[in-house]
């Protein structure tokens, strides 16, 4: 079984943790992010993840990857049901702009095997731009006011259930809410409070994905 993914996808991430958690014997592939062709041959459209069987049959769609998995994977290991966390949700989007300039710059700069390639940071950055409708290097000079945004949107966070605290149990809340938390980390000197690092670090260490503290910019 493969799955193919980008490492800054927070979509990936989601079937990547539960894959992971799930103790899913699977091998990751990378893709470049300028690799349409792959995209299209396995399931028709330029989409990641996507969840490839030994047949050869694939999948997209991260939520229904998620529940494969959960399927496929030990029964050691539940999943907890989801809960109504949508007002916490939007919370976080009510910046979803100051979070795609804080991070669309940074994923092409900080060694992403999706983007190891010249090509492939081009076709990222001529896409995502048009999204935050300036230039990267513009988002990224504006990172002091992003940061602000982004600081005051999680020193208001409710308390997080770290999964620590319920027994090491990964749930559908965290599959929808630690994607966009952890790429928050490669942002540097972002003023990340306690709850909410302890937060990222435990679904971390649960689902063995990796923050990126140690290559923030």
């Amino acid at each position: 079984m493969k799955l193919y993914l980008y490492d800054h996808c927070p979509f990936c991430v989601r079937a990547d943790m539960v894959a992971n958690y799930k103790q899913v014997a699977h091998e990751k592939v990378y893709l470049l992010n300028d690799d349409e062709k792959s995209c299209f041959d396995l399931i028709g459209a330029k989409m990641v993840p996507i969840l490839q069987f030994d047949d050869g049959k694939a999948m997209g769609e991260s939520l229904d990857i998620v529940q494969k998995l959960d399927e496929l994977g030990s029964r050691n290991r539940p999943l907890q049901p989801g809960t109504d966390i949508q007002a916490l949700l939007a919370q976080i989007g009510e910046v979803g702009l100051a979070v795609s300039c804080l991070l669309f710059p940074r994923n092409i700069a900080i060694g992403l095997p999706e983007f190891a390639t010249q090509s492939a940071r081009d076709y990222f950055e001529v896409r995502k731009a048009a999204i935050i409708k300036r230039p990267f290097a513009q988002a990224l000079k504006e990172t002091p006011t992003h940061k602000a945004a982004i600081e005051n949107m999680l020193a208001a966070l409710p308390p997080l259930p770290a999964a620590a605290g319920r027994d090491g149990v990964l749930g559908r809340d965290d599959v929808l809410l630690y994607p966009t938390l952890r790429n928050l980390t490669m942002v540097k000197d972002l003023v990340i409070p306690a709850q909410v690092r302890a937060y990222i670090d435990s679904v971390a260490a649960l689902t063995s994905t990796h923050t990126y503290f140690d290559r923030a910019i």
